[in-house]
């Protein structure tokens, strides 16, 4: 099974062997540019990694566990985008938010770090008490923290659902009040 998505920036692919993804990207100017490849699901985003100058081109090789994709909620691919590193990432954040990139290094729990391990970006509510969390959640998409299913709500984010965490100052689980 292979997924091919051409954009303007480039081509990425994607080529199901076995429990493995292998994932090609390329950016046909090597002159310029940080640029990322991100593979896209229905409501969920997934960092590939940064291209590097190969051959005239910019150019991404990695394989990752289709397991992993499944539990980003990339998996099958709907999509894929090369962005330059210094442009601004395609949404931005609702109000009162901010992205926090590799959030599970906020987590002072370490079976919360385990579960966020793989996620790569979230948004972020800083509070007096600690902060909140909130990540992708609707049809389709795995659950993002199985393990505080019974301490999240949903919210509705720029017209997106996401379950949102509350966590004290040191990354430890917090009931909503």
């Amino acid at each position: 099974m292979e997924w091919s998505f051409d954009g303007p920036n480039g081509v990425i692919t994607v080529r199901r062997e076995g429990d493995q993804a292998l994932c090609r990207a390329i950016h046909p100017d090597s002159r310029g540019g940080l640029w990322k490849a991100w593979l896209l699901g229905t409501n969920a985003r997934f960092l590939l990694g940064t291209l590097i100058p190969e051959g005239g081109a910019l150019r991404l090789r990695r394989t990752v566990t289709v397991e992993q994709l499944e539990r980003q909620g990339v998996w099958p691919p709907t999509g894929a985008e090369l962005v330059e590193h210094s442009a601004p990432l395609p949404d931005a954040p609702p109000p009162g938010w901010r992205w926090a990139d590799c959030p599970g290094r906020l987590m002072g729990e370490p079976g919360v770090r385990l579960a966020l391990q793989d996620t790569h970006r979230a948004l972020l509510r800083r509070e007096e008490e600690g902060f909140l969390l909130a990540l992708p959640f609707g049809p389709g998409l795995p659950f993002p923290i199985p393990s505080l299913f019974c301490l999240c709500r949903v919210e509705r984010l720029e017209g997106k659902n996401h379950a949102v965490f509350r966590f004290s100052r040191r990354g430890c689980p917090i009931l909503f009040e």
